[in-house]
């Protein structure tokens, strides 16, 4: 036995496990990069949040199902944070049921208003109110949404002492990649439209 250990016979015991690392990202970033990749970037986001809360690495089927059925799992992920947060005593930005609330509610205003509402008011309603209310449940939908995001990843980023998410706060060359991948299909779209448009328009005269 050595004299450290004899001065220091805890380290012979089992160290206690490190807590899972969970994905840190700053509040700033995060808007920025879902802004510019019109919403994609929040899948790859959604994705790292399973893969790291469930001690995973790499590619793997089960957070990539709670990604791609995101809508009907953001309770359960919030949830697990909140626990992870109460285990060591940080505090907690929302809660499970308010964030679920939050991404919920304008979607089922949206529909509400849709597939119910408009027709009942549609004769009654001048047509500037009537163009106005769609714009405004989306402008509704997306701080709603917004804010729900927010405050996973703050909950996160207080859960892994960087609050303000430095570790990953800089924009770097791996994001504009990402982000050039998310506007090609957008730009070439864009192109095949502006290009048909004009052989469109004749046949139409």
């Amino acid at each position: 036995m050595t004299s450290d250990q004899k001065h220091h016979p805890e380290s012979l015991t089992t160290s206690p496990p490190k807590k899972t690392q969970l994905y840190v990202i700053s509040i700033s970033k995060l808007i920025i990069m879902g802004s510019l990749s019109m919403g994609l970037y929040l899948y790859y986001w959604y994705y790292r949040h399973w893969l790291l809360i469930r001690g995973q690495h790499g590619f793997r089927l089960t957070p990539l199902l709670c990604t791609i059925f995101g809508a009907l799992t953001i309770y359960f992920l919030m949830k697990k944070i909140v626990a992870r947060c109460t285990q060591a005593n940080r505090p907690v930005e929302g809660s499970a049921l308010g964030v679920t609330l939050m991404f919920f509610a304008p979607i089922l205003m949206i529909a509400g208003w849709e597939f119910y509402i408009s027709e009942k008011v549609f004769d009654s309603l001048p047509l500037s109110v009537f163009t106005t209310i769609p714009i405004i449940l989306m402008l509704l939908y997306t701080t709603f949404f917004s804010v729900a995001m927010v405050q996973i990843q703050q909950s996160v980023n207080v859960y892994e002492d960087d609050a303000c998410g430095f570790e990953n706060s800089k924009i770097t060359w791996a994001n504009v990649l990402w982000l050039i991948i998310c506007w090609m299909p957008i730009t070439a779209l864009l192109g095949f439209l502006s290009a048909y448009a004009p052989l469109a328009l004749p046949s139409l005269a």
